[in-house]
């Protein structure tokens, strides 16, 4: 059985480290992954899926309100804790986002809204009924 529960990913190690320090001055335990890897080689940031941000299962639900009311911009890029209105999943995942895309036309769409941002929320779509959906409607 797994003990811990990753409650979030960031691209950058120092990124990380702020988050961690909030985490900890409330008493909560956090363990980083992949950090020295990529403070050695920021590129590879891609291929590893970032820094995860490892918390104890039992302090999982007090880090998440921890971070989105601390950083609020941060909540809106974890997709683990958001369930898809349709299917009632929880495998979803930000659309127009270049890691998460799965084919070229995504990739494409994802360069796009980045270069031109055309839309302020994020969509989001299940992997599991392909429903798009956006969290602020």
């Amino acid at each position: 059985m797994n003990k811990f529960r990753t409650v979030a990913t960031f691209s950058y190690p120092a990124e990380a480290a702020v988050i961690k320090s909030k985490l900890e001055s409330e008493n909560i335990e956090v363990f980083l992954r992949d950090e020295f890897t990529i403070a050695s080689d920021p590129f590879a940031t891609n291929a590893i899926g970032g820094v995860k941000m490892d918390v104890y299962i039992e302090d999982f639900i007090k880090a998440l309100a921890i971070i989105e009311k601390s950083s609020p911009e941060l909540s809106q890029r974890i997709t683990d804790y958001i369930i898809c209105p349709n299917c009632k999943k929880r495998k979803v995942r930000e659309q127009q986002d270049i890691n998460s895309a799965s084919g070229f036309i995504e990739v494409i769409k994802a360069i796009t809204y980045s270069l031109l941002p055309l839309r302020k929320h994020k969509l989001y779509k299940c992997t599991n009924c392909a429903f798009e959906f956006d969290l602020h409607e």
